[in-house]
């Protein structure tokens, strides 16, 4: 039963989807229930108490469900968060009208999409094995900070738009890789990473360094029409940067931000990120880089801030960490077994408007 489901990948993105989606909002409901939420007006999401899901919408949460309804105006702040998540809740609006369940629709619908294409890469990757399909989807969604992959963020977008990239880029279809590099870049920042790690794809791929090129000039492209709006709206296109620098990041206070914003989980995850950097350098250079730029982005913004959250797509961490423990049972067990925890912790605080930052 379960190889016939496999081998119907979408199908068994959608049973996980669904599973994953179940298990989140209702330990995130129990929680809100029982935790005090955190009096912080701005952690919360207000607008809609009716939905009774408002727990899954925190702190960044509700920037982009305002900014789906009312656009960015001219507030500066605002712009750090990049357009292509609000704007795929706005379409959903004219057919769902609460604004919380688009934002939340449009996320299990990404997050289908970003599992349908995990599968498609763990099957190029490592067999049709559906035991090792299973074992990658669980590192992928138990990471951590997966509670953001069913919220109100970016975050499974990203996953979508990054993996479907990485897919088509492995198989050497670079127009599609280049399209899905756009996306990617107009969701977040980092989305540009994607176009570099898919640039190198195609170039390993041997598509020929004009094809391999076009991948990154598409990711560009993601990021060159989002400034181009800034500049006709506010008159700054590099508005998304001063935006970021009030969050904390390249802040003029670097090292306090820097020392102060590190957590026990963030730094552990840092020096895994560190070691799948060296485990892929000569297995798959683009493996390697695509990490390696995750590693340098703290260091260079001074903020370790949300970091957890960022490396949700560094998806090279994951397919190491599968590829050393697919075949030990013991081992395997001992890293979801940790991770799942961390996992629990986060979606309990998260639910009740705390570890928004992570």
């Amino acid at each position: 039963m379960l190889a016939r489901i496999s081998r119907r990948k979408w199908l068994l993105a959608m049973l996980l989807t669904l599973g994953f989606i179940l298990v989140t909002v209702g330990l995130g409901y129990y929680s809100n229930l029982v935790i005090p939420g955190n009096p912080d007006h701005n952690a919360r999401y207000l607008a809609e108490p009716g939905t009774h899901l408002d727990f899954m919408s925190e702190w960044d949460g509700p920037h982009y469900i305002y900014i789906a309804q009312h656009g960015y105006g001219n507030n500066v702040g605002l712009s750090a968060f990049f357009p292509l998540y609000p704007l795929l809740i706005r379409l959903v609006m004219y057919i769902v009208r609460s604004p919380l369940i688009s934002a939340l629709l449009v996320s299990w619908l990404c997050l289908f999409g970003a599992l349908y294409f995990y599968f498609k890469i763990a099957h190029k990757l490592f067999g049709s094995d559906t035991t090792t399909l299973l074992a990658g989807a669980l590192l992928f969604l138990l990471f951590p900070t997966g509670v953001f992959l069913a919220a109100t963020y970016y975050s499974s977008l990203l996953a979508f738009t990054t993996l479907a990239a990485f897919y088509f880029g492995l198989r050497g279809k670079y127009i599609y890789a280049g399209l899905f590099c756009l996306l990617a870049a107009a969701t977040q920042p980092i989305g540009i990473f994607t176009a570099v790690a898919v640039a190198l794809l195609l170039y390993e791929a041997k598509t020929g360094l004009v094809k391999s090129t076009v991948a990154l000039v598409f990711g560009m492209a993601g990021i060159g029409g989002y400034m181009l709006y800034l500049d006709a709206s506010m008159g700054k296109p590099l508005a998304f940067i001063s935006g970021q620098r009030q969050t904390g990041w390249l802040s003029g206070h670097y090292l306090n931000e820097l020392t102060g914003s590190i957590t026990a989980v963030s730094l552990i995850l840092f020096v895994l990120m560190l070691i799948s950097v060296i485990y892929w350098w000569r297995k798959r250079l683009s493996f390697a880089i695509y990490n390696l730029l995750y590693v340098i982005t703290p260091i260079i913004g001074g903020n370790f801030a949300g970091y957890g959250r960022y490396i949700l797509t560094a998806f090279p961490l994951q397919f190491m960490l599968l590829k050393k423990f697919k075949n030990s049972t013991l081992g395997y067990s001992v890293v979801l077994s940790l991770s799942t925890m961390v996992w629990a912790y986060f979606v309990i605080h998260y639910a009740a408007g705390y570890t928004g930052g992570s």
